[in-house]
């Protein structure tokens, strides 16, 4: 769907507390409001974000295309190697004898930007000490 492009809202169904099924196409609420399933039409903005509009102007909801995204975190045993991944994150930098585990799932983007963030703060109990050393968190669909 083209930015700025209005679809038309033929078929809503809340499906989960954070799925909603739109004219056949599942979709991941990013910002709720209250009866969601009202809305009338939906618009991608400028940024790529589908807005969900309703009879009240003022009343609006974010989602997002529903995606299998994995967190893949990869512990490089080479510090040079290490350090070259972190300069530029190229991937070709990591190999077999690398550890690779999925330490999480989730159906977007902005859900996994966020479990990634919890990683590196280290106020959170999943803080990683070792992150952007020799301990990298990748986003793949």
């Amino acid at each position: 769907m083209a930015k700025g492009k209005k679809t038309t809202i033929k078929e809503i169904k809340l499906l989960k507390d954070d799925i909603i099924l739109i004219n056949g196409k599942e979709y991941v609420i990013l910002e709720s409001t209250e009866n969601i399933e009202t809305a009338k039409t939906m618009k991608i903005s400028s940024n790529g974000n589908r807005i969900l509009r309703f009879e009240d102007e003022s009343k609006k909801a974010r989602i997002d295309v529903k995606r299998e995204i994995n967190i893949i975190k990869c512990t490089i045993n080479d510090p040079q190697r290490a350090k070259l991944f972190q300069k530029g994150n190229d991937k070709a930098n990591l190999n077999d004898a690398d550890k690779k585990e999925v330490v999480a799932q989730t159906s977007s983007y902005v859900k996994a930007r966020a479990i990634t963030a919890d990683f590196a703060n280290k106020e959170s109990v999943n803080y990683e000490p070792k992150i952007g050393k020799d301990v990298f968190f990748l986003i793949e669909e």
